[in-house]
């Protein structure tokens, strides 16, 4: 992370605050699913099968296939803005198309069945991993921490052996983040149900309008993106 500026850093713990947000609403709408912690999905997808709850078994599976499908989308949006425009384009396109994935979730809320809105949540979710991105591979993990936790583990004991000393601050922040936008999402959905979800999509608006606004600025003044 010590290659992203802060601003960048900020915007990275504003949207893994918006997955663990998302994370809570799902977890607790469908009752123990997930739609952002996919090992906790797979965890599950093998115990409802041997302890018989094939419903629940197979609402999992969706929502890891939906992740894998939101991912490859996020995917998609960043090399092609890439091949089109440039690399410093990609994220502001995968941002937009989670937006707008987001706001369509919000719209079936309001005007459809609250199924398919919570489900379309883990594909905007799946493509929120390609907002951060170096040489091909997820830079910066915004909705999974396992990883974050191992990395600031490791980065704290480097401190004690000549490694930076502050290495493993960030990664912590991270989780964090995700832990805190898990508790605003538990409290929203606890207040106001699924109408928690027009929160989550107007934070993620707003992160992304932030986001582009920054850019376009830095892009005036000749700034490095």
């Amino acid at each position: 992370m010590k290659r992203y500026r802060p601003g960048e850093k900020a915007l990275a713990m504003a949207l893994a605050g918006s997955a663990g947000f998302a994370d809570s609403v799902g977890f607790m709408f469908f009752g123990g699913v997930f739609l952002s912690f996919m090992s906790g999905n797979t965890t599950r997808i093998a115990v409802s099968g041997i302890e018989g709850h094939t419903d629940l078994m197979w609402l999992s599976l969706r929502c890891v296939i939906l992740f894998i499908v939101g991912v490859m989308l996020g995917t998609v949006v960043h090399r092609a803005t890439t091949k089109r425009f440039n690399l410093y384009r990609a994220r502001e396109a995968v941002l937009a198309f989670v937006s707008l994935l987001l706001l369509a979730s919000s719209l079936l809320h309001a005007f459809g069945p609250d199924l398919a809105a919570m489900l379309l949540i883990s594909l905007a979710i799946g493509a929120l991993n390609s907002a951060f991105e170096r040489s091909g591979e997820v830079a910066v993990p915004l909705t999974y921490v396992t990883g974050t936790l191992v990395k600031a583990a490791q980065r704290f004991v480097d401190a004690f052996f000549g490694g930076d000393r502050t290495a493993w601050v960030y990664p912590l922040l991270m989780w964090v983040c995700l832990a805190t936008g898990g508790a605003l999402g538990a409290l929203s959905f606890h207040n106001l149900g699924l109408d928690a979800l027009h929160i989550l999509t107007a934070w993620v608006i707003a992160a992304t309008a932030v986001n582009q606004f920054k850019r376009e600025r830095r892009r005036k003044l000749g700034l490095p993106l």
